[in-house]
Parts: structure tokens; C-alpha cells; sequence
């Protein structure tokens, strides 16, 4: 089999490059410099994958969920419920033949932490839509929008002809997103989700969150924001600096 060379858009998208991305900045931000029409391929991509309006995260296992009762030692929910390792009976304790010596504890799973990268990017931001991202729903002039892509979801089923369509794996979680999930300012209090939109076509595990903008917007003076959900068993919590996010000397979000 022929192994192709990925393509710099694809490497862009698939890998972290924050080093070759501070030294363009450090250059100067071109889109503060060039015509939008002017605008690369590849600098389009790193307007929608590695920049102030797109940043990347980690949804992580937080460790005290990590063995609840629902999720193995991997962090899985709904699966080897009980553990079903060799030699571990159901209730997770071997029997000891009365006179033995009683085996050591087993050493706690100390092993990597479960996580899933995610990306979050300003849909509504200015050089965001000049770069090409994908159309939001309407109704968006009140919200900033936030979409997430690379969350743990499963695949939705394909409905069989002639059948009703399947009831979403997602649901859940959808919910849990939509009422955990908030924009936080030092000092202020935070702007929780009040929509969620999920993808379609080839964005279908694509989530879009609505803040609303209300009677206290962001401003240059809040200087960062966070974007914070958790969602049972996972927590995402990714910064924005809000001096980054400049587009022709206004904040754009």
C-alpha cells in the first residue's frame, strides 16, 4: 500500500503547531496586515485551527469520576461493568485458600489520563468568517458562538428505509453540555450556554454553543476569558486572551 505524504492543510488540522504559529505572529499577524482576499490556503487554516479565535483543549476524565459506578478503569462508560480482567472474579477480589499468605493490594491505575482534544472556535468572529468558517444558525447577532469539535461523542445510527429515525446516543451528554457549559470572566459572573446546535453532513459530532451577549459584554478590559463545561465524567476548560482577539483594532468575537 502507497503511503501519501499528508498535505500541509491536513497537518495543520490533525497536529498541534503552536511553535511555528508564535513565530508567524511574532512576524506580524497577517490578518491585521493583508487584504482578506489576499489570504492563502494555509493561512485560512490557521485562522480556523491555530489562532487568538481557535484554540485547542483537552476534554480530560476528571480523576474522581475516572471509577465511578458506570465507567471502567479506562474511563469508558457502559463497558467491562464489572471489571472482567483474567483472574478477577466479579466482584473484583480474588479468594485466598484459608493458611496463605494474603496477597499485596493491587496498586492503583495510575495509568494515562482518558482525554479527548477538542477545538473551540468563535464562529461569529470576524476573521473567522472571512477565513471561510462553516454557516451558523440565524439568531446569532445576540450570542457569541462557540463551536466544539472533537468531543467523546458517538456516532448517531442511520435510520434503516422505511423505519423511524434512532433515538440520539448523545442526548445526555448534549444536555449535560448545554447546562454546564459557561463563559467566565475574572470578577464577573459567568455567562452560562443558553442553545445548543449540533452539526450536520460531515460536521454531524460538531457543537455550537450560544452565549447570550445581554447587558454585559465582553470587553478588552475582562483581558481573558475561559470557556468551562463538564460534562459527566469530563471537564474542558480552555482560555482565551482577550488582546489576541483583535481584528483591525476592534475586539472581534
Amino acid at each position: 500500500m502507497k503511503l501519501v505524504e499528508p498535505t500541509r492543510r491536513q497537518w495543520l488540522r490533525g497536529v498541534v503547531l503552536w511553535p511555528a504559529f508564535r513565530l508567524l505572529a511574532a512576524r506580524k499577524d497577517f490578518w491585521d496586515t493583508k487584504d482578506p482576499g489576499t489570504w492563502t490556503n494555509d493561512e485560512k487554516d490557521i485562522l480556523l485551527y491555530q489562532s487568538p479565535w481557535a484554540q485547542q483543549g483537552f476534554a480530560r476524565i476528571e480523576s474522581e469520576k475516572k471509577h465511578e459506578v458506570g465507567y471502567n478503569s479506562k474511563g469508558q462508560r457502559g463497558v467491562d461493568m464489572p471489571d472482567t480482567r483474567p483472574g478477577v472474579p466479579p466482584g473484583g477480589v480474588n479468594s485466598v485458600p484459608i493458611g496463605e499468605k494474603i496477597p499485596k493490594p493491587p496498586k492503583p491505575d495510575n495509568g494515562p489520563p482518558v482525554e479527548f482534544r477538542v477545538l473551540a472556535r468563535w464562529e461569529m468572529a470576524k476573521p473567522v468568517r472571512l477565513a471561510g468558517g462553516p454557516e451558523v444558525p440565524e439568531m446569532t447577532g445576540q450570542y457569541y458562538v462557540i463551536r466544539l469539535r472533537g468531543l467523546p461523542l458517538m456516532p448517531p445510527p442511520k435510520p434503516k428505509p422505511g423505519e423511524e429515525p434512532p433515538p440520539n446516543p448523545n442526548e445526555g451528554m448534549l444536555q449535560l453540555i448545554k447546562l454546564n457549559s459557561f463563559l467566565e470572566r475574572n470578577g464577573k459572573a459567568p455567562i452560562a450556554c443558553s442553545h445548543l446546535f449540533t452539526g450536520s453532513g460531515n460536521a454531524v459530532n460538531d457543537v455550537l454553543l450560544f452565549f447570550p451577549r445581554g447587558n454585559d459584554p465582553i470587553t478588552p478590559a475582562d483581558k481573558q476569558v475561559t470557556l468551562e463545561s463538564r460534562f459527566t465524567p469530563f471537564h474542558l476548560s480552555i482560555k482565551f486572551a482577550l488582546k489576541d482577539m483583535v481584528y483591525k483594532g476592534e475586539l472581534a468575537l
